[in-house]
């Protein structure tokens, strides 16, 4: 941890980094002595503790100079595990592991994004574009799942990485899962274009890529938007976008991949920089 985010922390911070996994690891503590003295039936349905850790994160998360998203979502993700879903009973195991992500996630927090804003230490504002844009696009892609999002972290991570193969089979996995129109399909678009592109760089065919592009409709999902008589190579502009789109939508809806898109943001943040000066930066 640097010396400048110990710096940055105030008591408010302190406090709720030590309050998050209290409530969390409490919460169970506190649920199993409810049992054992007989005045619930099951401690695993009492999750409190991790819902009310949750919150604290995300309250955490929103004071910090610079705005993570993956632990500013967990009341939503606290929501989904133990309130909707369906598929998932709620025991203690589950709590156990939810509060140890917590815990890794105030850890995170306090690491990454405790240091002051992009533009007040004089770095490339295209980081805090990123960042941005993600807050931006949040509202529509609340719907993909987990196992989705991983897929589509693996596809665009493989393409970076010039595993092509891999990057083909998590785009054509994810691209599956994906239905509906709007914004969940332009994300299966983006995908089919990574795809696309994969399958033309594996087959050594340097200049080849999809034939898809964004409709104008879809440009509201798009991190990149620069007069048409600006984009000197239409193909490559369009697969910017798809990577852009697919990373944000990845970051904002896995977060067991979030340390990983973290690791190689600049990836994305150097296709960003590219199109700087269209884009009035």
């Amino acid at each position: 941890m640097t010396v400048q985010a110990i710096a940055s922390w105030s008591r408010r911070d302190l406090l709720l980094s030590i309050a998050v996994p209290a409530f969390s690891f409490g919460g169970t503590g506190v649920g199993i002595l409810l049992e054992e003295l007989g005045y619930i039936e099951d401690a695993g349905l009492f999750y409190w503790g991790c819902l009310i850790g949750a919150f604290l994160l995300a309250y955490l998360a929103w004071g910090k100079p610079r705005k993570d998203i993956v632990s500013l979502l967990a009341p939503l993700y606290a929501v989904i595990i133990f309130l909707t879903a369906m598929e998932i009973t709620p025991n203690i195991i589950l709590q156990l592991l939810f509060a140890a992500s917590l815990t890794i996630l105030v850890v995170r927090l306090n690491i990454r994004f405790s240091s002051p804003p992009v533009k007040e230490q004089g770095e490339d504002p295209m980081e805090k574009y990123l960042y941005d844009y993600i807050h931006r696009i949040t509202p529509f892609f609340r719907s993909i799942d987990r196992d989705t999002a991983h897929e589509i972290a693996s596809a665009v991570l493989s393409y970076k990485f010039e595993l092509y193969p891999n990057a083909i089979e998590g785009a054509d996995t994810a691209a599956s899962r994906l239905t509906g129109e709007g914004a969940v399909a332009a994300v299966r678009k983006a995908l089919t274009i990574i795809r696309d592109r994969a399958v033309k760089l594996e087959q050594s065919a340097v200049k080849g890529y999809s034939a898809l592009s964004f409709s104008p409709d879809e440009e509201q999902y798009l991190a990149i938007i620069i007069p048409a008589d600006q984009i000197e190579n239409r193909e490559s502009f369009t697969l910017d976008n798809a990577l852009v789109l697919a990373y944000a939508v990845a970051y904002l809806c896995s977060p067991d991949d979030g340390q990983m898109l973290d690791e190689h943001q600049n990836f994305v943040i150097q296709i960003l920089s590219s199109y700087k000066e269209q884009m009035g930066f």
